[in-house]
């Protein structure tokens, strides 16, 4: 292929994958991304006042999620740094108030956010590109490529402001680079890049440590193969710790540069993330709540039926393509041609899945919530393997039959499978995520998960009624929904299932009361209402909206 036509391609495959995410980018805010918002800007705010050791956010530590925050701050707001006197709490809605009084627009900031983490993570799908291009070819790249970036699930995590893409991404290059390193051809940038995403990886969210078994598993594996070939354990053990000693330097350099509260309060950091990870995991709760971590009270009583349900949920969030994509590099593990399966192809693909049943099982031992982009990292490495097991079944059709082996009959074939796989973005936007595998919506009821969607139309349903903007709407996940709605918004808060005294004192505040459905176990008022307007979401209904002046009497005297 000509170097201008090479271009070109490139070109407008980079479009293809930032162009639709670009689309209606903050039609919809999803529940956490205020939160991340808030959390951005007071980390530009203690960056631009020298307060480095104010630079930490918990168990996360969610290190570049702030830094895209700061970017976005720099773009939007950069007047902020001079203009505030101190610092938001993340969990309150005053940082929304702040903005508008200042006359900008909370909706904007989140563009430029979400829009700096979607360039990030399309640069993350090239880096891939190139590696999988130097490890296998460039055809097998592109497809692999594509086909993970078109991924429904995918595709809708990418496009939002969160950690979960991020360490998805940084997860995948890390495996991919030290396969490549140590299976292909060693080269120090393969190593270092590999260290500095798993690094990255960590400083986006620390269960991301998994990581560290796993690569040690890739090193020995490696080591193994030494073995057989000189038959010298004591050289195989030298290569082994040799590898991985390096491998974690280079990722504690790259942890420490990176993240500017580890120079002036390195222990401070440290025990803020891995102190409150450990008690969020094992204890149900941060350390600002348990106080301090107790051994004894670990549990792993449930991490079996766990990982079942976790497995389960992705199940349900993946194509019936990736299904049958992972079969298939399942059964080309066992084949033995080694020209139409390389045994470089055979190690990605099993460190792949080893990456993303590990992921799983690190979720399947804590405690406290598990939402499905949690284990996005795992989608990553299964939808990676599955693209390989299509590569590697194309080639196979290619040299079965000899009408496949054209390329024309190639692209063809391809460009069915992208569709079938990537038909789901046509009818679930704007959210993507909300994508559910149809052939168990044939067969079971479809799980539900409530992460902000569609909260924006009861925003816009409540905004045309008369005098809109002096009525009150008191809203169950409504970080957000200010952005869409001129009145005043009030947090239903957890609380308020079991406190009813703040409840009435929140409902005589308000207009509206909108909430979620299937909440009438724990909200027993809801059981005596009938909501005025109901909006549905994959053809059931999703959201309900209720008058405040419908509830009887006879519930505020109880």
């Amino acid at each position: 292929m000509k170097t201008y036509i090479r271009i070109l391609v490139a070109i407008l495959v980079i479009a293809s994958m930032i162009l639709p995410r670009v689309a209606d980018l903050t039609k919809f805010t999803a529940a956490d991304e205020p939160f991340w918002l808030v959390v951005g800007a007071n980390y530009y705010y203690a960056l631009t006042h020298g307060e480095l050791e104010n630079t930490v956010y918990e168990y996360h530590p969610a290190v570049t999620t702030m830094w895209i925050g700061t970017a976005a701050m720099l773009v939007y707001f950069p007047e902020y740094r001079g203009l505030m006197n101190g610092y938001f709490q993340q969990e309150k809605t005053s940082f929304d108030v702040y903005l508008i009084e200042h006359g900008k627009d909370p909706l904007v900031l989140l563009w430029w956010a979400r829009f700096f983490q979607l360039l990030l993570n399309v640069s993350l799908f090239v880096v891939a590109f190139f590696l999988l291009r130097y490890m296998l070819d460039e055809w097998a790249a592109l497809v692999v490529v594509l086909l993970t970036s078109f991924a429904p699930y995918l595709f809708g995590q990418s496009r939002m402001l969160n950690h979960e893409s991020m360490v998805g991404l940084f997860s995948l290059i890390c495996i991919l680079a030290m396969t490549a390193h140590l299976f292909h051809k060693p080269q120090a940038v393969l190593l270092i890049l590999s260290a500095s995403a798993a690094a990255f990886a960590n400083l986006t969210k620390s269960s991301s440590i998994v990581l560290f078994p796993v690569v040690a598993v890739v090193i020995f594996v490696w080591a193994i193969t030494q073995w057989h070939s000189d038959k010298k354990v004591s050289s195989a053990l030298l290569n082994f710790f040799k590898t991985y000693v390096v491998w974690i330097g280079i990722f504690f350099l790259v942890y420490f540069i990176s993240w500017p509260g580890m120079w002036v309060a390195p222990g401070k950091m440290l025990y803020e993330v891995y102190g409150n990870a450990f008690s969020y995991a094992f204890q149900g709760a941060r350390l600002s709540v348990t106080q301090e971590l107790e051994p004894s009270k670990f549990s792993l009583a449930s991490a079996g039926s766990s990982f079942i349900t976790i497995f389960d949920s992705i199940l349900w969030r993946t194509t019936p393509v990736t299904w049958l994509g992972l079969l298939v590099s399942f059964i080309f593990l066992f084949n033995k041609n080694k020209e139409l399966v390389p045994l470089l192809v055979k190690y990605a693909i099993s460190f792949l899945v080893l990456e993303g049943f590990a992921c799983i099982g690190m979720f399947a031992l804590v405690q406290g919530r598990d939402q499905p982009h949690y284990v996005l990292a795992a989608y990553y490495g299964f939808e990676f393997a599955a693209a390989l097991g299509w590569v590697t079944a194309l080639r196979w059709l290619a040299r079965s039959f000899a009408w496949v082996n054209k390329p024309l009959t190639q692209s063809v074939l391809f460009a069915s499978l992208l569709a079938l796989h990537a038909y789901p973005l046509l009818y679930t936007p704007p959210y993507f995520y909300t994508y559910l595998n149809p052939l168990l919506l044939a067969s079971e009821n479809a799980p539900v998960f409530h992460y902000g969607e569609r909260m924006e139309e009861a925003a816009a349903y409540l905004a045309e009624k008369p005098d809109a903007q002096n009525q009150t709407a008191l809203v169950y996940f409504g970080r957000s929904f200010s952005y869409y709605y001129p009145g005043q918004t009030l947090l239903f808060k957890p609380v308020l299932f079991d406190d009813k005294i703040q409840l009435i004192e929140n409902l005589r505040k308000s207009e509206y009361l909108v909430v979620y459905t299937g909440l009438e176990e724990r909200l027993p008022l809801l059981k005596k209402l009938t909501p005025e307007h109901t909006i549905d979401l994959n053809g059931r209904p999703y959201v309900e909206i209720y008058r405040v002046a419908d509830i009887p009497s006879s519930f505020y005297n109880e």
